[in-house]
């Protein structure tokens, strides 16, 4: 899983905005990776592929079919994922509901507010975060990795916006 966490992680820093349906998909697989930890625990490791690919592609879906609602969608997976890895490397207890709803709720909210920037923004931390985890570095590394990733995938995302809005 680590590097498919490290292909999505680059897919997401580079094309996030771009491929928006993209964005939420993977989000939704990475969302439902952490789901399936939470609750199938004992399950073998394909059931818990099986429900991140469901969750994966039921984002992908509403993306292409919802359009901007899809938006909050994308801010819900991110924030709720990024609640989680947070919670990770805090060493705060994984199983919290209200923890993962809650940054669920506040990345829902940031990705309707402001839209493309979040998308940009999101998906750079999720695909931050999703490279950084598979690394297993310690905290400070992680952090500057993490932080030097967000700016880098921002950078080319932006560009890749100015450029789609020149046409």
């Amino acid at each position: 899983m680590r590097l498919t966490n490290v292909i999505l992680g680059l897919l997401l820093l580079v094309f996030g905005r771009k491929l928006f349906w993209l964005f939420i998909a993977i989000a939704g697989f990475l969302v439902g990776m952490e789901i399936a930890g939470l609750f199938l625990a004992g399950q073998p490791q394909w059931i818990w592929i099986l429900v991140a690919l469901c969750a994966g592609l039921a984002g992908g879906l509403l993306a292409l079919l919802l359009g901007r609602v899809a938006f909050a969608l994308a801010g819900f997976f991110a924030g709720a994922y990024l609640a989680v890895i947070v919670a990770h490397s805090l060493g705060a207890a994984v199983g919290s509901t209200v923890l993962f709803f809650a940054g669920g709720l506040i990345g829902a909210v940031f990705a309707v507010l402001l839209t493309d920037w979040a998308i940009i923004i999101l998906s750079c931390l999720v695909g931050a975060g999703a490279i950084v985890e598979a690394l297993e570095l310690t905290r400070m590394i992680s952090a500057i990795v993490c932080t030097a990733l967000v700016i880098a995938g921002a950078i080319v995302q932006a560009r890749l916006m100015a450029g789609s809005h020149k046409r």
